[in-house]
């Protein structure tokens, strides 16, 4: 372990550092011994500002952040993934990207669909690892801190996701899509409305397809 003095053993070795026709003079050993205080003092400072950066805090420290912007780590109930299910549909109508199960002819390769079973409704710990925390506290400080405009909640999750979450406007709605490995974050985002969004605008998550 690095050694790391003392205010005391600092205030000492710099008042002895003062040249002869000073050293051994109370004011000016006074006044180098304040001036290192001053400075042991803002190092302290600067280690409390290091610690709790949010970008690369972990664990508690992330926690205490997060009740600083106004959100933590747990959420209640329990996720679905975005995966098709099967499902029974109107024979006019769609497969959205929940449903699946049944195929015609035509798609036949692509209409596929799982039973919904066990595996997938175990509870969870309902805990969201420190980048899950980490992505919600940075959304939670993109909405406190932008006017919810379109075009800056566009160009703002655009930045802070770097193309991984991107949001489209329609009337009323404003949809998220996301990669399928936000599908987590992105849930409970929403469930703590934390996603930035303009007053009286509907908002609706959407996983983005990605080509085979």
């Amino acid at each position: 372990m690095d050694y790391i003095a003392t205010l005391e053993e600092l205030k000492k070795y710099y008042a002895n550092l003062l040249i002869i026709q000073y050293n051994g003079k109370p004011k000016a050993k006074a006044t180098i011994e304040l001036m290192v205080k001053l400075l042991y003092v803002n190092m302290v400072l600067l280690q409390i500002r290091d610690a709790f950066d949010w970008k690369t805090a972990v664990g508690v420290q992330l926690d205490i952040i997060g009740d600083w912007v106004g959100v933590n780590r747990f959420y209640n109930g329990q996720l679905f993934y975005f995966h098709p299910w099967f499902s029974l549909v109107d024979w006019n109508s769609e497969l959205d990207n929940l449903q699946g199960g049944f195929s015609t002819f035509q798609t036949f390769d692509e209409g596929g669909g799982g039973f919904l079973d066990y595996e997938n409704i175990l509870p969870t710990q309902n805990r969201l690892s420190d980048e899950g925390l980490r992505f919600l506290i940075g959304l939670k400080i993109i909405k406190n801190s932008i006017s919810a405009t379109c075009r800056n909640i566009d160009e703002a999750i655009w930045d802070y996701f770097d193309g991984d979450v991107y949001t489209v406007w329609d009337d009323n709605l404003l949809t998220y899509y996301y990669r399928p490995v936000l599908s987590e974050v992105m849930q409970v985002a929403e469930s703590k409305n934390v996603l930035p969004c303009p007053t009286g605008i509907r908002i609706e998550l959407r996983e983005i397809i990605e080509n085979a």
